[in-house]
């Protein structure tokens, strides 16, 4: 195994999410599908993608293998060793509710509960 591919999130609203994402995070679109599967596709590390998929994307007939989002989804990403403050402070700006940072033994993070 080399590492993850691709993380898949079904989103309530496409365009807030992307707002979030594309701009908070600013990760890098790198493909959007249109219907009946609209999704868009972020670059989150080197041949690493999250996929951002509407309720409509998903189910029997629709998505791959009829699969469905989850109600609960968690996923981690790296930032630059010392950048955590920076992060910290623009999801703040953002109006996040940024929760940390906390102490772990490999390292410190950052909390941030997001309902998109």
């Amino acid at each position: 195994m080399r590492g993850l591919l691709e993380l898949v999130v079904e989103v309530n609203d496409l365009e807030q999410s992307l707002a979030f994402y594309r701009g908070v995070l600013q990760l890098a679109e790198v493909e959007h599908c249109p219907p009946p599967r609209v999704a868009t596709w972020l670059s989150i590390g080197r041949n690493t993608v999250l996929g951002l998929w509407p309720r409509a994307s998903g189910g029997e007939g629709v998505a791959i293998a009829g699969s469905r989002g989850g109600s609960h989804v968690h996923f981690a990403i790296y930032v630059e060793p010392g950048s955590l403050p920076t992060w910290q402070e623009r999801l703040g700006v953002a109006g996040l509710n940024v929760v940390g940072p906390v102490d772990f033994a490999h390292g410190n993070r950052i909390h941030i509960p997001v309902r998109s």
